[in-house]
């Protein structure tokens, strides 16, 4: 088997028209495309996408299963400007081609791995991440979009400049951080230091009680909310908290500007 594969995304597409009409009146053109690959266990899945959506869940099936869709406003000549690449080497590296970074195309993945399949990097410009049931310690990247990844065997660590965050059933977290949006996450172990922050919106952790570590909390305009958390604190005021769970550990430091701050026990 060759060691490297690349496709190009019209090779089995099927140029759908449809009749959609936006406000300018255009047309929206759109392209499918459908591949499943069976890969080697313990593969990393790489994907790289400028414009447009991406989620990645596992199955029980043995194949990768990459279904796109391309669409356009600006007319089939766009849509062929813009190819999918697909290179398995040692990883399973997938991106999205757009000619000098022309965002006239967007193109949406939904990609179904087997649990034996390892999710890495994650990259988006404008556009949501998911990831849902898949194990590897996924890093995920959006300037323009939401993040949301639950029951994933590894640390998820995820960014993004302008949108909300939410990570449950991990096993546990690296960095959270964005700028404009809501942070809710759980935290049932800690491999290393935490920083959980966000410039504008509130911030709700939910934190195993068998947990030992250092906690900082602090924002600007808005309250910290302590619940059935038994943290001793050396600072607990409005805005601020210091404290320590089980003696502390490793430190967890959670910052907004413009946010409420939530702990509470992970039950």
């Amino acid at each position: 088997m060759d060691k490297f594969k690349k496709v190009l995304f019209p090779l089995l597409a099927a140029l759908l028209l449809l009749p959609v009409i936006n406000g300018c009146g255009r047309t929206e053109v759109t392209e499918e495309f459908f591949q499943s690959y069976k890969v080697r266990s313990g593969t990393v899945l790489e994907i790289n996408n400028p414009n447009g959506e991406i989620t990645v869940s596992g199955w029980n099936n043995e194949e990768v299963e990459i279904s796109a869709l391309k669409s356009s406003y600006h007319g089939r000549e766009a849509l062929d400007e813009v190819d999918i690449y697909i290179d398995i080497a040692e990883t399973m590296s997938i991106w999205t081609d757009h000619p000098d970074n022309d965002k006239q195309v967007t193109v949406s993945y939904e990609i179904k791995v087997p649990e034996d399949i390892l999710v890495g990097v994650i990259e988006c410009t404008n556009g949501d991440i998911e990831v849902q049931g898949v194990g590897g310690n996924p890093v995920l990247s959006t300037s323009n979009g939401a993040i949301r990844a639950h029951d994933v065997n590894g640390i998820v660590t995820a960014l993004s400049s302008n949108g909300d965050l939410t990570v449950t059933g991990a096993r546990s977290l690296g960095s959270l951080r964005t700028s404009n949006g809501d942070i809710e996450a759980e935290l049932p172990s800690l491999h290393e230091g935490l920083e959980i922050r966000t410039s504008n919106g509130s911030i709700k952790l939910l934190i195993s009680p068998a947990l030992s570590a250092d906690i900082e909390a602090e924002t600007s305009n808005g309250t910290i909310n302590l619940g059935n958390l038994e943290i001793e604190t050396t600072l607990l005021e409005q805005t601020a908290l210091r404290g320590s769970i089980n003696e502390g550990g490793h430190q967890i430091s959670l910052i907004t500007s413009n946010g409420s701050i939530e702990l509470d026990q992970l039950r």
